[in-house]
């Protein structure tokens, strides 16, 4: 599954970090609870005498996130998996003061991934629009994952029942007012994203993970259409 983040949100890949807080101002809050989270799963800082612990940053673009875990986890390894070479070439020097600790997997996370002890993502996976590709990369993950291992997804996702679906994009655009983005600038955004961009009902999301054979599927936070959600296997 290919997708270009250049292409999709119009310009260059090197300012996406300062637009995607203007898009989605709810994302700065995301990351420190995507961090407490995995620390579940990688306690001792990711050190394990065993073994290296293995985290995979799906569609890990800029690599702010993965860099965010291999800081706070300096005894993990995280691979970003993207499909986008441009996102991956930003990621690469952003992630250089990690060394070999951070790798660069030039795939689609559509595809079977390794075992690991967790996985997460960041404004990702809303770019797959068919639902049963999405169950398969929800399976994937549960199959991939160890025991005791945790999958933590910040991204977005909106009701279905119209008028909670409206309410959702309103809070939205009045969020993205205070970053100077006007209404109808936000909902010239929602259009033109809504070619490429699906956010399911989160019910819809926790079903498709339970379907994937995760116990307790859970939303861990939520900010009007802003949502950080998974499940411990």
């Amino acid at each position: 599954m290919a997708h270009s983040v250049s292409g999709h949100l119009k310009l260059r890949v090197a300012e996406y970090d300062e637009l995607i807080r203007r898009l989605v101002p709810a994302y700065p809050a995301m990351r420190p609870v995507q961090l407490d989270l995995l620390a579940l799963a990688l306690p001792d800082g990711g050190a394990c005498p065993e073994r290296s612990r293995r985290v995979l940053d799906l569609g890990g673009g800029t690599g702010a996130l993965a860099a965010a875990i291999a800081e706070r986890f300096p005894g993990a390894t995280v691979e970003i998996w993207d499909t986008d070479p441009e996102m991956l070439a930003v990621s690469r020097e952003r992630c250089a003061p990690f060394g070999d600790r951070v790798r660069y997997v030039e795939r689609s996370f559509t595809d079977p991934l390794p075992p690991c002890d967790a996985v997460a993502a960041c404004i990702a996976l809303h770019h797959v629009k068919d639902l049963t590709v999405k169950a398969g990369i929800y399976q994937n993950i549960h199959a991939a994952l160890r025991p005791g291992g945790i999958f933590v997804n910040a991204d977005t996702a909106v009701c279905a029942t119209p008028a909670l679906r409206d309410h959702a994009f309103r809070l939205w655009a009045a969020s993205m007012r205070p970053h100077g983005i006007g209404e109808k600038e936000a909902c010239a955004h929602f259009a033109s994203w809504a070619h490429e961009d699906y956010y399911p009902p989160l019910i819809t999301e926790l079903r498709m993970l339970a379907d994937a054979g995760f116990a307790e599927p859970e939303c861990f936070w939520r900010e009007a259409a802003a949502v950080v959600f998974g499940a411990v296997k």
